[in-house]
């Protein structure tokens, strides 16, 4: 690790600096020391890293670019701490769906179906959509890992995306016929298997698994609670652990006992387990002793109002959890529902919270939640739950230059009264002009740089149909019976 660094600690000094100037921007920095919007301000870049934030800053010599940005609302890029970004082919096909409808007909009938080239295009095309809608920043829940080369292809779509982010190796096993979950038993790519290959990636992608060096680094994503023993629960994390990844996510408390209970933070808690390391996502059925042991312990809580309402997880717990002093940030989960509109997930988060606690018989004039709330779970709350919090979420100095730029001129902007409810209200992602991330611009007037759009069109096409149509051929009503009695047992 020290021979890694100091190499890429020379190299970085000896290369030519290059510096992006942005000028005369509204900045919302989300910083605690910040509580307003700065006016006129202008953002020095220096390669990848935010050297200075204030007014009239001059531009260096040397590899240097300017953007205007007067009209424009600047924010740290948005952390999207939970997706299932395989699914993004089959955009909007669960909209209607139940959880056990999207269990049963997505997880195990599709996520059969894929090839490791179906997880590269899904999982490239959706670091892409992230990147365009301002999303600098990814936890994804990779639970399509149906052999090696699907691994390789999932890491190799995040990569060429060039998003930040943790790749979470699932160790989710689909059947080996879709549908049938008694096939498992005859996939050489069983457990033990998963966890060597696991390791496999581990080495080879991400040697070092440092975010202040890596873009992308490595995690674990375990398989869901209620369907595995106490006792399996408490194995898989030992095992990421020993697998040093670095970050560890699980569906928690997702489903819907009519009152809290307690699930898998108990069995951590219990197995004197808990970390910072841990990412909940869900945990609307969390009792108050669990979302106090992820305070203890530093691990993070992501909501995703989305799937959570729709599928009957219960409210989104973050903003209690976020009470309390836990991490809390937001996903978008999966865009076989919801699209990759943050600034939705933002608002549906803060006006459900708002609808909870609404008191029929105040007079007053202000709200307890407020949009900067929102806006502060999206990007440092979200950078503090993937334990990036000192290189993201916020625009500081020393900081990474992850950013989302905002034009506001259009009719659906103008006026800009109060620069942080146009972002979370009133903006919609054909306002974000321009994207940054590591310090490079990956989107810029509106359009994505270096993206084959019509090659990634039509492979994007011809797979999703492919997989409709595969799964038109699978017997669904002996996929529902078969696992019904699975999902009974959880309820």
């Amino acid at each position: 690790h020290n021979i890694l660094t100091s190499v890429y600690d020379i190299r970085h000094f000896i290369m030519p600096n290059s510096y992006i100037l942005i000028k005369g921007a509204t900045v919302i920095s989300v910083e605690p020391s910040e509580g307003k919007p700065l006016y006129n301000w202008d953002i020095l870049i220096e390669n990848d890293r935010i050297k200075a934030v204030g007014r009239d800053l001059p531009l260096p010599e040397g590899n240097s670019s300017i953007i205007d940005a007067k009209n424009c609302i600047v924010t740290p890029g948005f952390v999207d701490g939970h997706h299932h970004m395989w699914q993004h082919l089959l955009r909007g096909i669960t909209v209607d769906w139940s959880l056990f409808g999207y269990a049963c007909h997505l997880r195990s009938v599709y996520g059969s179906l894929y090839t490791p080239d179906d997880v590269y295009f899904a999982n490239y095309a959706a670091a892409l959509s992230l990147l365009s809608n301002g999303v600098t920043t990814v936890l994804d829940h990779c639970h399509v890992i149906n052999s090696p080369a699907h691994a390789d292809a999932a890491v190799k779509g995040l990569k060429d995306a060039a998003i930040r982010g943790t790749f979470c190796y699932g160790l989710y096993q689909n059947p080996k016929e879709p549908g049938d979950f008694a096939s498992t038993a005859t996939d050489t790519f069983d457990q033990a298997a998963r966890v060597d290959d696991a390791l496999r990636v581990r080495q080879e992608y991400f040697p070092t698994n440092d975010p202040h060096s890596s873009l992308l680094t490595f995690g674990i994503a375990l398989n869901d609670p209620p369907t595995i023993s106490r006792e399996q629960n408490i194995r898989e994390l030992d095992l990421a652990r020993k697998l040093e990844a670095r970050l560890t996510t699980v569906h928690a408390s997702v489903v819907s006992h009519g009152t809290p209970k307690p699930e898998v933070v108990q069995n951590f808690v219990d197995a004197k387990l808990m970390g910072p390391d841990l990412v909940f996502s869900h945990g609307g059925w969390m009792t108050d002793d669990e979302l106090a042991a992820v305070l203890d312990s530093g691990a993070g809580i992501v909501g995703t109002p989305d799937t959570e309402l729709q599928m009957g997880m219960g409210y989104p717990v973050v903003w209690k959890a976020a009470d309390m002093g836990c991490h809390a940030g937001l996903g978008l989960d999966i865009t076989s529902n919801q699209g990759n509109d943050f600034m939705a997930q933002m608002r549906l988060a803060l006006q459900a919270q708002r609808a909870r606690e609404y008191d029929h018989r105040t007079v007053g004039r202000d709200l307890r939640r407020k949009a900067v709330d929102a806006l502060r779970m999206a990007t440092l709350g979200g950078a503090e739950v993937m334990d990036m919090g000192s290189l993201i979420g916020s625009i500081a100095l020393g900081k990474k230059a992850d950013l989302a730029i905002f034009r506001c001129d259009d009719i659906d902007t103008v006026p800009v009264v109060d620069p942080i409810a146009t972002v979370v209200f009133h903006a919609s992602p054909k306002n974000i002009d321009t994207v940054i991330v590591d310090g490079k611009i990956v989107k810029q007037n509106g359009q994505l740089i270096g993206v084959d759009w019509e090659f990634l069109h039509d492979q994007m096409i011809r797979r999703s149909q492919r997989l409709r149509d595969e799964a038109a051929k699978v017997d669904m009503e002996k996929a529902e019976s078969l696992f019904r009695s699975i999902f009974e047992k959880v309820m």
